[in-house]
């Protein structure tokens, strides 16, 4: 078993990660899709949904998924049409142009990608790709737990059972 340690290293550079991948969509220059209006894109380009599936879908809250989908309506990525199933609700569908904007920001994100990562060998790229899916398998506990209910939660992890905190460049600080 993990112990609290290494499990805080591994959250710590997970976290450094979430921040790369902000800064880099920040400093794009472009309205980008990163986050949450690229989650959205990425799961309306196999099926329409509903609003409340797609925040499910993405951990986060019905407002966040509100906002998000507003966004990509105004931007013409997104249409909203009446639910066949279910006159009261709302599916929500790709455009065509949200389409295009999905195979575009990924066209980009994956050479920029494959540039950082340009000394990696085959070998290095497959134990990366091979614990990552570990991971995110594993992740689900986390978001199945009781402690979780809440998908749009600001609310801290914490592992209150160590006096060890690591940093984002892995050095430790104890208290």
């Amino acid at each position: 078993m993990i112990d609290y340690t290494h499990a805080g290293a591994i959250l710590s550079e997970m976290v450094q990660i979430g921040r790369t991948f902000r800064v880099a969509g920040q400093r794009s220059g472009q309205r980008s899709l990163t986050g949450t209006r690229y989650g959205f894109l990425q799961h309306l380009s196999h099926c329409d949904a509903r609003l409340t599936e797609l925040a499910h879908r993405l951990l986060v809250s019905a407002a966040v998924a509100s906002r998000a989908i507003d966004s990509l309506e105004a931007d013409g990525m997104v249409e909203r049409r009446t639910d066949p199933d279910d006159a009261r609700a709302s599916l929500i569908s790709i455009t065509d142009h949200g389409r295009a904007k999905l195979t575009e920001s990924e066209s980009n994100a994956v050479h920029r990608f494959a540039d950082a990562l340009s000394e990696w060998s085959l070998a290095d790229a497959e134990q990366a790709i091979s614990i990552l899916r570990k991971l995110n398998v594993h992740l689900i506990e986390v978001t199945d737990s009781p402690d979780s209910s809440d998908a749009g939660s600001s609310k801290p992890l914490t592992a209150t059972a160590t006096n060890t905190t690591i940093t984002n460049h892995g050095s430790e600080i104890h208290r």
